[in-house]
């Protein structure tokens, strides 16, 4: 289906759509921030929220789960643009699975891009959009300034399989369905999101004691219930499949940052070694001491590591994996 892209809302930052609302209690200071709707498919609204007004354009995705996370990178100097994918966040319902798959998300993408009007943009993607953002990349190299990707998602299903843990495994699922017979999920859906993020979370967490230090909203929104969320994964990795991305990778030569926890057991960390190495112009950081979430675990190192590639230096841990050409 062809892309009509048109502005649909502009809404104040405290008008939350969709069954969300913001549950901080402290608004940080902030130099511009609006939040706005891009239509695509006719039909589907992508909700976006811009922060700052600096030169530089950085779309970061999923939204829902790092838009109070990443504010940290504010300054004069770039524009954050945080966008939910459809079916998730603050973005429209999806009950098509067929509407939902990875090629899709980058038609999406590209459709923000446009919408923004903004010639180049850097992105960063989290999970199987750390895989996302590489792959547009790879389609649309000539808009892309830099690449980070967070703990993404293995370029191989094989890889991918070796996965200690995912928010999906059985244990999980059983825990999650002794929620549900207990009625939970129709007393109080809210509460049992809570309930079923600290089940899971546990298990992508290195030190499970920092869960706390997660900032998200994402409870408080109808797409982020774990029945909703378990569609939506589903529907992605059935449109993938078996997938191997290697071949679409090999020789991208944008600047590509991956940062891996040491111990993610959601992702491999010979994922992101496989990645940075098909890469011409690419390099790894390992977060140690880090699970599926380093920007939580160590913002230490994190922060002022994004910060420095965004800025256009290498950060001073990450290490060559494959064989680069100077960062541009």
């Amino acid at each position: 289906m062809g892309k009509r892209i048109a502005i649909f809302l502009l809404l104040t930052i405290l008008f939350i759509p969709y069954g969300c609302k913001d549950q901080r209690l402290e608004e940080p200071l902030k130099p511009y921030v609006s939040e706005s709707y891009v239509i695509v498919d006719d039909d589907v609204e992508l909700r976006f929220k811009t922060v700052g007004n600096g030169p530089e354009t950085v779309i970061i995705t999923p939204a829902i789960y790092l838009e109070y996370e990443f504010e940290k990178l504010i300054d004069g100097s770039r524009t954050l643009v945080f966008y939910d994918v459809r079916g998730r966040g603050k973005s429209s319902k999806i009950v098509d699975s067929s509407r939902i798959g990875m090629d899709i998300e980058i038609s999406d993408l590209e459709a923000l891009r446009l919408h923004l009007g903004k010639e180049t943009i850097s992105l960063i993607g989290w999970s199987y959009h750390g895989a996302m953002v590489a792959l547009y990349a790879s389609q649309y190299s000539s808009h892309i300034n830099r690449v980070i990707q967070v703990g993404a998602v293995a370029p191989t299903a094989e890889i991918q399989k070796r996965a200690a843990s995912t928010p999906l495994d059985r244990k999980s699922q059983a825990l999650l369905n002794n929620l549900r017979e207990e009625g939970l999920d129709k007393t109080n859906p809210e509460q049992f999101c809570l309930e079923y993020k600290n089940i899971y979370m546990k298990r992508i967490f290195y030190d499970p004691s920092k869960i706390n230090l997660f900032l998200s909203d994402r409870c408080t929104c109808e797409n982020e219930m774990p029945e909703n969320v378990t569609f939506h994964l589903n529907a992605i990795f059935a449109s993938i499949d078996e997938w191997n991305w290697m071949e679409k990778i090999r020789d991208l030569e944008v600047p590509v940052l991956a940062i891996h926890g040491d111990s993610d057991p959601s992702c491999p960390l010979e994922g992101a070694r496989i990645w940075i190495s098909l890469c011409r112009n690419a390099r790894l950081l390992v977060v140690p001491n880090a699970g599926h979430m380093p920007f939580v675990e160590q913002p230490e190192l994190f922060y002022p590591s994004v910060d420095t590639f965004l800025k256009g230096e290498w950060p001073e841990r990450a290490e060559v994996v494959g064989v680069p050409i100077p960062l541009k």
